[in-house]
């Protein structure tokens, strides 16, 4: 089973590439806040759809984290040394990982494929306000 088989919406879109206007929009979607923009624009179009939709998810997931991260820095940052190192290791890797899974849909929307986010790519038909039908 291809990839394409495999991911909701893929079908509808057929063996055929989307468009540069698509891409880009689909891409510009896991760019931060401005994946609520690349949703708003999503409308018909199920490429930009799917990759909207998952831009939307990471953002919720950064904004979860960063609270994660607030309420580590105000209980074990206090910790002089070792909630410093502790509150910074979890800041740094889940930035990284932020950037890095932004850069890889980002680099896989520009190029016109599908790409299902690790952990939270299962749950893109939850996002509101897209109909999948």
């Amino acid at each position: 089973m291809t990839e394409m088989e495999r991911v909701p919406g893929a079908a509808e879109a057929g063996e055929s590439k989307p468009s540069e206007r698509a891409r880009w929009l689909a891409a510009v979607g896991y760019i931060s806040f401005l994946s609520l923009f690349s949703l708003w624009r999503a409308r018909r179009d199920p490429f930009v759809r799917y990759h909207a939709s998952q831009g939307v998810l990471l953002l919720l997931a950064e904004m979860v984290f960063l609270v994660l991260a607030v309420l580590l820095e105000a209980t074990i940052g206090r910790i002089r040394i070792a909630g410093l190192i502790i509150v910074g290791i979890f800041i740094f890797i889940t930035g990284v990982a932020a950037l890095a899974l932004s850069a890889i849909g980002f680099v896989k929307a520009l190029f016109g494929e599908y790409w299902s986010l690790p952990f939270l790519g299962e749950w893109r038909n939850r996002v509101p306000g897209l109909d999948w039908k």
